[in-house]
């Protein structure tokens, strides 16, 4: 049975069949909410991010912004803050899962992180965010129950982290075989150098390019399936940013 708790903490006791039980079966779970961009990124976070993390102790759930959180979407910044500073003031631990690719101007940092080069952009806009929630937090809040994540440059990054898994979940809707799928995404993987590196243009974003060599794909139906069988290690392996993020997870 889980007993939730003001500070965040939530109770959890085994089942032991009426009999007493001692300090050592009664354990303290963390709470994370994840406010996730799309149904994309919620399945993600539900299916693979949250088994992970429950091992470690810490119970994630996905949320969607906004009031329609059926759709989701990325909003403009002062509803995106309205949703992360209404989760850190009832839970614990708040963090975010939003692409680079396609956020608005208004969000702290966007629009000064287009003059640095690529693997600065989402760092810039999350310490901006950080610091823009932090100060309607106010002095008294612990900033570090905040851990804003924005994906370089798109969720479809992660699937380049194994071009052979990509192609094989996509070339059932292929007109030719995994081995030719797998050789024209590895060819777009070696011209960006890495899977965080495949840029945020609209033709040349990660979507897109998988998009340009299998037009049958969707993201909130192959792209969660994609992940999910390249697996967590793969992805922090070949995935720096998305890395640095799931250590920061692991460490609450």
């Amino acid at each position: 049975m889980a007993k939730a708790s003001a500070n965040g903490w939530t109770t959890i006791r085994s089942a032991n069949s009426g009999r007493r039980m001692s300090c050592a079966e009664v354990r303290q779970v963390n709470e994370l909410v994840v406010i996730a961009e799309g149904e994309t990124e919620q399945t993600f976070v539900r299916d693979q991010l949250a088994a992970h993390l429950a091992i470690l102790g810490t119970t994630a759930w996905p949320v969607l912004p906004g009031r329609h959180r059926r759709h989701g979407g990325v909003k403009k910044w002062e509803v995106a803050r309205q949703d992360i500073v209404r989760t850190l003031r009832e839970r614990r631990y708040c963090t975010t899962m939003f692409d680079y690719y396609g956020l608005p101007d208004d969000w702290p940092g966007r629009a000064a992180s287009r003059k640095l080069i690529w693997n600065e952009r989402a760092p810039h806009v999350e310490t901006a965010i950080h610091e823009d929630v932090c100060q309607v937090m106010g002095g008294k809040f612990d900033r570090k129950y905040f851990i804003p994540y924005v994906q370089l440059h798109e969720f479809e990054a992660l699937a380049f982290a194994d071009v052979e898994a990509l192609a094989s979940v996509l070339y059932p809707l292929a007109d030719r075989p995994a081995e030719q799928l797998a050789a024209a995404f590895a060819a777009i993987l070696d011209e960006a150098g890495q899977p965080e590196a495949i840029n945020d243009h609209y033709e040349t974003c990660p979507s897109r390019r998988i998009l340009g060599v299998v037009s049958a794909y969707r993201k909130r139906t192959h792209g969660p399936i994609v992940t999910n069988r390249i697996g967590l290690e793969i992805m922090r392996e070949r995935c720096g940013h998305f890395a640095a993020w799931l250590e920061k997870l692991e460490r609450i």
